[in-house]
């Protein structure tokens, strides 16, 4: 998809290229633009992907000397944050949400791992709810287990929870609301999975980069604010994460996990549709059968594309999962202890 010009001031010669993809949210950016403006590191670049906004966005990113990139509809968040992605300047790139305000030395401190491994993939900051009261989102790490506080269903039979670190960490993604990722790596992948419009794309980029043996820091150091679930609260918004968390559960499980996890995605989502036909809920129950339909249509690619990654890597997803499942690795964070094949 060709991109729009995008307007105003480029940085000369950035290190960092911040992404933020925005839909009606000058709101946000009012706080967001001058919080990153306000960093200790200063060869920065912004970008704002704007999904078709009707609202001052344009203007306040104008303000506050941010480069506009106008889509002109709403194309979802992998495909935007790829669109912003082409035309960064920056060695490294920083996502992040419109919802966000960050410590003056949060971007130094995601990029600080980076300049020191060239085989790490990506950095994770840590986030607070808005009002500071809590930690939303820590190391995250992967269980078989659902643990006996917060966590969240990655797939049926496997959580993801947030563990506290005071030293840097290897984890197995990095949320794509605070995540800094080796533009040269980045490229490599080929960005985003952009059949994940919203939900899992974070999960899912992380997932191959590991596959190749590039690691995924948290970095506690690296601390922002996030106004998290903002986007979400209206029916429409609701019914985008439903639809995004969906598709992404059955992309993943399809196309790295072992088929006994497959199975059991697809039968679980199945029955939620039988559940929702039961309880009346028809606009989630279209919404769920659209999902299965398009996603069923990809399952000889997604298998395709996942044994072509297990044979590059030489392993089974069996172990590639067990790998994950025992992530975080001990000391730094600079290498994992755990070996392929083991």
């Amino acid at each position: 998809m060709p991109c729009a010009t995008a307007k105003t001031i480029v940085t000369a010669n950035p290190v960092v290229s911040a992404i933020i993809v925005n839909w009606n949210g000058a709101h946000h950016l009012s706080i967001c633009l001058p919080s990153l403006r306000a960093q200790t590191l200063t060869s920065l670049e912004i970008i704002v992907v704007d999904n078709g906004s009707k609202d001052d966005s344009e203007a306040i990113t104008q303000e506050f000397q941010a480069r506009w990139l106008p889509l002109g509809k709403n194309v979802g968040l992998a495909p935007a944050l790829n669109r912003g992605a082409e035309i960064a300047a920056g060695d490294f790139l920083l996502f992040i949400n419109n919802d966000m305000r960050f410590d003056p030395g949060f971007v130094a401190a995601l990029i600080e791992p980076l300049k020191r491994n060239e085989k790490a993939f990506a950095t994770d900051g840590m986030q607070f709810n808005w009002d500071g009261s809590e930690r939303a989102h820590l190391a995250s790490r992967l269980t078989k287990r659902k643990p006996s506080g917060p966590s969240t269903e990655l797939v049926p039979g496997l959580y993801f929870y947030q563990q506290e670190e005071r030293e840097k960490s290897s984890a197995f993604m990095a949320s794509a609301a605070s995540m800094v990722v080796r533009r040269g790596l980045f490229q490599e992948l080929r960005g985003f999975d952009e059949r994940l419009p919203l939900g899992y794309e974070d999960v899912e980029i992380c997932w191959r980069a590991w596959l190749r043996g590039w690691k995924t820091v948290y970095v506690p150091e690296a601390v922002c604010w996030h106004r998290v679930g903002s986007s979400g609260r209206s029916l429409e918004g609701m019914r985008m994460n439903f639809r995004g968390i969906l598709r992404g559960r059955l992309l993943l499980a399809t196309k790295f996990l072992p088929l006994r996890y497959a199975v059991n995605t697809w039968l679980v989502s199945i029955a939620g549709l039988l559940k929702d036909i039961g309880r009346l809920r028809w606009a989630f129950a279209v919404d769920r059968l659209q999902v299965l339909r398009q996603t069923a249509a990809l399952v000889p690619q997604l298998l395709r594309e996942g044994n072509m990654l297990l044979v590059d890597a030489g392993i089974t997803s069996e172990q590639q999962l067990n790998f994950m499942l025992r992530l975080p690795d001990t000391g730094s964070g600079d290498s994992p202890v755990a070996t392929r094949g083991s």
